[in-house]
């Protein structure tokens, strides 16, 4: 039993993390039924959130190391948004970075911390402690 029980961690942590790639997938489902069905919740909590947020920053590193010809090619109709954000970024990069958990604008907002090459170690904190809130939205009414 034990086996499985690491098994659906491991798959937790790869749905959460395709969750906040550019490709949409709902984790937040996972995360409840996993709670559900008797996962350990803070568990389930810390590897959903470590998921989650290492997802976000491989959109993140996607973008401050591909740059503007990156955006352009893959992204073309986030160029817009993006250009619109970047002097905004410069100055509120860190509540960017904490509400990249959002879904839609989420991604934008990681395209766009990366491309104007937000600061690494606030981008990382922001997002990992915007993930770990929504996440214990979901985890906590379990707790109590």
């Amino acid at each position: 039993m034990a086996e499985y029980y690491e098994y659906g961690l491991i798959g937790l942590f790869a749905v959460c993390f395709v969750a906040s790639t550019l490709y949409p997938l709902g984790s937040e489902v996972f995360v409840v039924g996993f709670v559900a069905v008797g996962f350990e919740p803070f568990v389930v909590w810390a590897v959903a959130s470590l998921g989650n947020t290492l997802g976000s920053l491989s959109t993140y590193y996607l973008a401050y190391f591909g740059g503007y010809k990156m955006i352009m090619r893959f992204f073309p109709k986030a160029w817009e948004n993006i250009s619109t954000l970047a002097p905004k970024i410069q100055k509120y990069g860190f509540v960017y970075a904490f509400f990249v958990f959002l879904p839609f604008v989420g991604d934008i907002f990681a395209l766009a911390l990366g491309l104007v090459r937000y600061s690494q170690i606030l981008c990382v904190l922001g997002i990992a402690l915007g993930k770990m809130a929504r996440y214990a939205l979901f985890v906590v009414p379990f707790v109590l």
